[in-house]
């Protein structure tokens, strides 16, 4: 007696097709979302890490019991850093070596931030006026008393602005510092596109 016909079941090549093109317009819709998501999380990881530097600063004016200066130095390639380190001044005008390793004169012998430029993700320094800064290429840093935690000039009060990385949305983010020497974060009132976790904190940029 002969064995049945298998029937062989399948997709056909249309069914094929149909479900290609829907993963591909899936795919089109998600890749933006998420783009804009990694976008928001990696202007905030930056902007978080600013204020968490100025804490640092501060606290180690506080527990050293002497001045502090905290700077942004940049140089021609576009990189940039935070630097804070012990001053006798307070009118301090030149931020601490924070490009360098191992400098050999105006150490940053408090803190430094970030040891490899990569750990910007690409976001970029758009603005300084903190210290009565007017250019990138000039910057100058804040001093903090270690008493009262104020700044020794209050004029110095001011803004470190930060873009966020190259992406659909346009984001800013600012550490804004006033002349009682506070830190908070805040959104740029340029800033193109708004987060919404900032949307009762905006600031001149």
């Amino acid at each position: 007696m002969s064995a049945s016909p298998r029937h062989v079941t399948g997709f056909t090549l249309v069914e094929l097709m149909v479900t290609l093109s829907i993963a591909a317009t899936l795919a089109v819709i998600a890749v933006p979302s998420f783009s804009g998501v990694s976008q928001r999380a990696t202007i905030r990881g930056a902007a978080d890490q600013m204020l968490s530097f100025w804490n640092v600063a501060h606290f180690e004016a506080v527990k050293r019991n002497q001045m502090v200066k905290v700077g942004v130095k940049t140089d021609t390639s576009g990189a940039f850093c935070l630097g804070a380190a012990t001053t006798s001044d307070p009118g301090d005008t030149t931020p601490c070596d924070c490009l360098s390793a191992a400098p050999t004169s105006n150490v940053c012998d408090v803190a430094r931030y970030p040891a490899d430029q990569g750990e910007w993700k690409r976001v970029s320094l758009v603005r300084v006026t903190i210290g009565g800064t007017t250019s990138l290429a000039s910057t100058q840093p804040v001093v903090i008393e270690p008493k009262r935690t104020n700044l020794t000039e209050p004029t110095d009060r001011g803004t470190i602005s930060l873009a966020g990385p190259p992406g659909q949305n346009l984001y800013k983010l600012s550490l804004s510092i006033d002349q009682l020497g506070r830190g908070v974060l805040c959104e740029s009132n340029t800033a193109a596109s708004k987060l919404p976790e900032y949307s009762h904190r905006h600031c001149a940029d």
